[in-house]
């Protein structure tokens, strides 16, 4: 993953913690995962950085 987009996605996140967006949540782990694969440690981190479970 290039860093513009874990930065991108990284900010999203955040955003949607602090907004307790579950739905937003969803949908950045939805594009994260199809563009990038489960296989991919970046995408792993940043799931791991959602604090409510989807």
């Amino acid at each position: 993953m290039q860093s513009s987009d874990y930065n991108r996605y990284l900010v999203a996140i955040k955003a949607a913690n602090d907004a307790a967006d579950k739905e937003a949540l969803r949908q950045i782990q939805k594009d994260m995962i199809k563009n990038y694969g489960l296989a991919d440690n970046d995408v792993d981190y940043l799931i791991r950085q959602f604090r409510y479970n989807i």
